[in-house]
């Protein structure tokens, strides 16, 4: 219905460019619709053509990656163990682990499973302290801004249910952290 009534005033240039110039302030477009759009002539009476500019506007990007919080990393490294997806777990191990293990392959067939009548009813973390330095003795290595994490299990084999606690460090890596998470003592000993 518009347009039927704008069409007889869009006969002379002058008017129709001064209505282009009014609707094009009560529009908008996306901004980054205006990577189409190299110029557009809007007019071509007395106002001559003018090129269609994009706003001072930067174009809508994703937020930057933040890094997992420690307790999130813990919960998913302990899910993917129940389910025994190990192959996953692999990448979130800190490069002094990996080297433990000595490659995937041996990760993937060593790594404990759990009992198969054992069954986590629960996991939560109890407590997380970030510590500017910690040294781990076992391993005789020391690293900074480690966070220490008490994690909670609830846990049933057949009729038997009881809930335990257990400490884990995790070390900043790029993008996140990784654990220590490393073979057994008697792993360690008969590779060597």
């Amino acid at each position: 219905m518009v347009k039927s009534l704008l069409r007889p005033l869009r006969r002379w240039p002058i008017v129709e460019t001064v209505l282009t110039r009014l609707a094009g302030q009560f529009t908008t477009w996306p901004a980054d619709d205006f990577g189409r759009f190299v110029s557009a002539s809007v007019g071509t009476g007395m106002a001559g053509a003018f090129a269609a500019l994009p706003p001072p506007v930067e174009p809508l990007r994703p937020p930057p990656p933040t890094s997992t919080a420690p307790d999130t990393f813990e919960m998913r490294f302990m899910r993917l163990h129940t389910e025994g997806r190990f192959d996953e777990m692999w990448e979130m191990l800190a490069e002094d682990a990996q080297r433990a293990w000595g490659g995937v392959q041996n990760f993937i067939r060593e790594m404990p499973r759990l009992d198969e009548w054992l069954e986590v009813l629960e996991m939560q973390v109890a407590s997380v302290t970030v510590l500017e330095s910690w040294t781990d003795q076992m391993h005789q290595r020391t690293y900074s801004n480690v966070a220490r994490l008490v994690m909670r299990y609830r846990v049933r084999q057949q009729w038997r249910e009881w809930t335990f606690d257990r400490q884990v460090h995790l070390v900043p890596a790029a993008g996140g952290w990784r654990t220590l998470c490393y073979p057994t003592r008697a792993r360690t000993v008969a590779g060597r």
